[in-house]
């Protein structure tokens, strides 16, 4: 139960800091790209890749408690991909540019759990 409370208080710090940092963006640019309910799916989607493959055999030996922080790239990888949708949300469908959205940051989060090096505690 306490590793469930340590990994939705990391999520919790991703969200907040995509959040945070994504909001003025698709709030400004509302009228270019707009934001459904299930888009929100960004924030926990990403995280759960991460959360995935740290729990997996692959982290043993290769991760350590010091890699926890590794989802704040993931947090501040939000508002450069908010600010690509609202920098293409009219040529392309909102469908589109949310799936696109949703999907890189996956792919982000996976990138960083096999680029990020062990780190000492």
């Amino acid at each position: 139960m306490e590793a469930a409370s340590i990994l939705l208080g990391i999520w919790a710090v991703q969200a907040a800091i995509g959040g945070a940092l994504s909001a003025p963006i698709l709030f400004l640019g509302r009228k270019r790209a707009g934001l459904a309910l299930w888009e929100l799916l960004a924030l926990i989607i990403p995280f759960l890749a991460w959360t995935i493959l740290m729990l997996s055999p692959l982290a043993t030996g290769r991760k350590s408690l010091a890699n926890l922080g590794e989802p704040i790239f993931i947090g501040f990888a939000m508002p450069l991909l908010a600010l690509i949708c609202v920098s293409v949300g009219t040529k392309i469908s909102e469908r589109v540019c949310a799936l696109g959205f949703i999907t890189f940051l996956s792919i982000i989060a996976v990138a960083v759990f096999f680029l990020v090096p062990f780190l000492p505690e």
